[in-house]
């Protein structure tokens, strides 16, 4: 049986994700009982944090040296979050549960060429995420449902955000730089299918 990993999607972020996605992660470790000791202290990723936050506010009204300082804050911040999940992976061992409770994301395990099931990407609109999936046939309907993060641990922490006729939504006033977690079911003339596996995004 294989074993999941880390997947490092994080580095391709925006700035200001990796800013969200950075908060989410100290906040998941953040008195964990399994990751006790990282090889990044919390506190330095922390640091890093607010200084890429503070860099990229200081782009947005400056020039080209903010600019170069914003980049330079970024590869430091990239270095650090690489270590954080080089040393969650080592410790969770393939255990996917303790990798998503750690606030990183699984590398996806599945055939060359294979379709993902369901995916979410940006809205150019703040708070906004467009959602698809694999149609299913002789669906009728599609139920879109969202969490803030951390996953929840049951059917009473997820909201229902659209019911639509095709395998695609859109779901709009969600917090910007906040992880979230989606899935879809679908609706036949057999009933409602189960719940795709949760999938993390962080809104911009």
């Amino acid at each position: 049986m294989s074993k999941d990993h880390v997947v490092l999607d994080f580095l391709r972020l925006s700035v200001i994700e990796k800013v969200g996605f950075g908060n989410s992660v100290v906040s998941s470790m953040t008195g964990s009982p399994v990751f006790t000791n990282p090889d990044v202290p919390l506190a330095t990723v922390i640091t890093k944090n607010d200084l890429l936050e503070s860099r990229f506010e200081a782009s947005q009204k400056g020039g080209r040296e903010e600019t170069k300082l914003m980049y330079q804050a970024e590869d430091e911040w990239d270095e650090v979050m690489r270590k954080t999940a080089l040393y969650v992976d080592r410790i969770a061992d393939g255990d996917g549960a303790l990798i998503l409770n750690a606030g990183f994301n699984l590398a996806k395990q599945r055939a060359p060429g294979q379709r993902a099931e369901f995916v979410t990407e940006n809205d150019d609109k703040p708070g906004t995420v467009l959602l698809r999936r694999i149609a299913v046939n002789g669906a009728t309907a599609y139920i879109w449902q969202y969490a803030k993060e951390p996953l929840p641990a049951d059917d009473s922490g997820w909201t229902t955000g659209a019911t639509t006729a095709k395998a695609s939504a859109v779901i709009a006033g969600l917090t910007p730089l906040t992880r979230y977690w989606f899935r879809v079911a679908a609706v036949t003339r057999q009933g409602t299918s189960a719940y795709t596996g949760p999938v993390m995004h962080a809104v911009v």
